[in-house]
Formats: C-alpha cells, sequence, structure tokens
C-alpha cells in the first residue's frame, strides 16, 4: 500500500471544513456519494472507518480509515457510478457539493495538495487491481486476508471473514469456507465466531 498524504490532504481539509456541514454517525449507517437531486458530495471522514460498496452489483471495492476524503474526483467529471458508504465505525468529519469544493480548492489554490491526494487514491485501486484482476480464486481471498490482518482488533470483531471477503471477491461462500477451513486446520490464521484474530503466515498457493 501507499503512504496516505496526511500533510496535503490536511491542507485540502482546513480550508473545505471552513464551508463543509459537520456530521456524527454511528455504526452500520449507510451514506450516498450523490444528493436526492443527482448533486455529488465530497466527504471528508476525520474519524471512523467506512466500506464502499459499487452500487450497480453491490461489490465491495475497499475499507478505508479517516482521515479520508471520498468524492473529490467529482469536482470536474461526474461519475456515472455510484457508490454506497457505509459506516463500521461511529464515524465524524463533514460534507459538502462537489461545486462548492471546487470553489474552495480554486479560490485557495489547493490543486497541488489536491493532485497528491487524487494519485494517492488512484495508485490504491492500480495495487487492488494487481491483487484481484486475473488472479486465481485463493489469492484474492489471501490478499483480502493480509488486508483485515492490518486493520486494528476492534475493526476485525465487527467483521465476518466470509461476508467480507465474498463481498469484495463474489467468490462463493462454500469456495470461501473451505479455503478458510484448510488455513485454521494448518494453523495459519486463527478466528473466533467467524472473525479473523490473527495471521502467522499465510502460504502462496493452496
Amino acid at each position: 500500500m501507499y503512504i496516505k498524504p496526511l500533510t496535503q490532504l490536511e491542507a485540502i481539509r482546513s480550508r473545505l471544513v471552513e464551508v463543509g456541514k459537520e456530521f456524527s454517525f454511528p455504526p452500520d449507517s449507510e451514506l450516498s456519494t450523490f444528493r436526492e437531486d443527482n448533486t455529488p458530495l465530497v466527504w471528508f471522514f476525520s474519524e471512523g472507518s467506512i466500506i464502499l460498496h459499487r452500487e450497480m452489483d453491490n461489490l465491495l471495492m475497499e475499507l478505508v480509515s479517516g482521515p479520508t476524503l471520498i468524492g473529490l474526483a467529482n469536482i470536474f467529471h461526474t461519475t456515472q457510478i455510484k457508490y454506497r458508504i457505509t459506516t463500521q465505525t461511529e464515524c465524524k468529519g463533514f460534507t459538502l457539493p462537489a461545486n462548492l469544493a471546487l470553489e474552495i480548492i480554486e479560490k485557495y489554490k489547493l490543486w497541488q495538495p489536491a493532485f497528491h491526494w487524487v494519485t494517492y487514491l488512484i495508485r490504491n485501486l492500480e495495487y487492488r487491481d494487481a491483487r484481484f484482476i486475473g488472479t486465481t480464486t485463493y489469492s484474492q481471498i489471501r490478499a483480502t486476508l493480509l488486508t483485515m490482518d492490518s486493520w486494528n482488533s476492534d475493526l476485525r470483531a465487527r467483521t465476518g471473514v466470509i461476508n467480507f471477503v465474498q463481498q469484495r471477491t463474489k467468490i462463493s461462500r462454500s469456495v470461501i469456507a473451505e479455503v478458510l477451513s484448510a488455513l485454521r486446520k494448518g494453523n495459519y490464521i486463527e478466528m473466533d465466531k467467524g472473525k479473523l484474530v490473527s495471521i502467522s503466515r499465510l502460504p502462496v498457493s493452496y
């Protein structure tokens, strides 16, 4: 994974927050990247973790933690693909229309930090695609388990492994369960009540 450009993100946040609408959401809240009138929104999450689903096929795209900025690319080219945001933990931050974000970025000449942030997102999408497109079923499960292992223990304790892997890869639940069972028997992973506790190591092939 690439290092989050926190300095550049803070430069953007410090100006957008002046006109943004603050929010605080409990876990399992569902949000949209668009308003009901189809106006694109920019979301800044200062605290908490969220999951992004692609609405057209309900594919789980990524789980990300704050601080993070969602929807900035919509200030120029509004995507036809919509995403649903689900809070995994309590989340705090602010939101504003994308066109207003554009005005602020132009006013304060924030193009360089904005470019840093969008490039960071693109590189992480490339990294994700390299792990999932054209790879084996086991490789996709393995990559997802390693991602989950990087989370803090509270977040892992809230997330069912089979459900998360299935939503992220569209691999059948029976196949995922079979692979997880084999990994547990080989003492490669430890699970408790369907949640990932720890990983000792994962074989490259299955």
